[in-house]
């Protein structure tokens, strides 16, 4: 799965379509760029909602459901948002006469002149996802008790609105990456990672998550229950105050600006290895970066430019993922 910018990029992904499966055609739909992603994990029975669960990306949507941060309750959708959620909920559950878990991913595309916000759900299924454990044990419902209730007939019990519920606590599911176990393997989140594999009588492409794991935590806002849950994965190290953090991607992403400001703030010191990354951060007001030499093929060198630096933290935002292994974004992930 990739997404295509430019023409020249569409060309180029369906000739690498072509040669995996010549035989099969390629599937091309609408991205909304910029959207936020929200799950509904639901329970019904007979095609009536009986309990419903929203969680909320952080990350924007065209990052694998799998790999993104999901926080419950939500911390951004106001009550009208949520009114609209729960008719979805209800009509996707009366529509296809649903007796049991289901869970849908909805695209929210907010609107201008704080007119109301487009949902779309692009993805429904008729099974319990991988984060019913989670809602269950954020909400105290056990929504696989519920299910199971629904899909039997027996003991179905009364509908109940848990999201109405106000409740003086946030919880954040994190993913945990293996990156470094992986030789090669870019530390990209995207819409999924595709590698090819064939033999002489077929050829086929997969897709999939990058996460390895998740973990989550409690806090009372929705900062603590991130810090917690980020400093409960495995591998992550919390930079040292005014130590080096590496700054690199792609400069008309919006959150440049805004990391370079906290960063500079917190009395990071900044470095990037672009120069026209170089030149953008050091037009930012109050903002100071340092363009570093940056050996892409020899690790023993560029371990030596980290210590040289203290260069302790990584934040790459690049748009796409590496072309080659000597992709200074690449190596930098990497």
């Amino acid at each position: 799965m990739n997404v295509v910018y430019a023409e020249e990029e569409l060309e180029e992904k369906l000739s690498k379509a072509a040669d995996v499966s010549p035989l099969h055609p390629v599937v091309i739909t609408k991205f909304i760029v910029g959207a936020q992603e929200i799950d509904v994990d639901a329970v019904a029975h007979q095609g009536k909602l009986l309990v419903h669960a929203v969680s909320e990306h952080v990350e924007n949507a065209g990052v694998h459901s799998g790999d993104a941060t999901l926080v419950l309750p939500p911390f951004s959708l106001n009550d009208n948002d949520m009114y609209r959620l729960k008719t979805i909920a209800e009509k996707v559950a009366t529509g296809f006469k649903i007796s049991g878990p289901y869970n849908m991913q909805i695209i929210r595309r907010p609107a201008e002149d704080d007119a109301e916000a487009e949902l779309k759900v692009i993805e429904c299924n008729l099974r319990a996802s991988r984060s019913f454990p989670f809602v269950s044990k954020v909400l105290g419902h056990n929504f696989i008790e519920t299910a199971t209730a629904a899909i039997t007939g027996h003991q179905v019990p009364s509908p109940v609105d848990l999201m109405a519920q106000k409740r003086d606590y946030t919880s954040i599911k994190v993913a945990q990456f293996s990156w470094t176990r992986l030789g090669g393997a870019d530390p990209f989140l995207g819409v999924g990672k595709w590698s090819r594999s064939s033999n002489e009588s077929c050829s086929y492409i997969v897709t999939e998550m990058a996460s390895t794991g998740e973990v989550a935590s409690f806090g009372k806002d929705i900062h603590e229950a991130y810090w917690a849950s980020l400093l409960s994965t495995t591998g992550f190290k919390v930079p040292k105050v005014n130590s080096g953090v590496l700054i690199g991607g792609d400069v008309t992403k919006s959150e440049m600006t805004a990391i370079a400001k906290q960063l500079q703030n917190l009395g990071f010191k900044l470095y990037c290895s672009s120069p026209a990354v170089e030149e953008y951060l050091n037009t930012i007001p109050y903002v100071t970066a340092k363009r570093i030499t940056f050996p892409t093929s020899d690790k023993r060198k560029l371990r030596e430019v980290f210590d040289e630096f203290d260069i302790q933290c990584v934040i790459n935002i690049a748009r796409s993922r590496g072309q080659s292994f000597t992709d200074e974004d690449y190596v930098a992930r990497r």
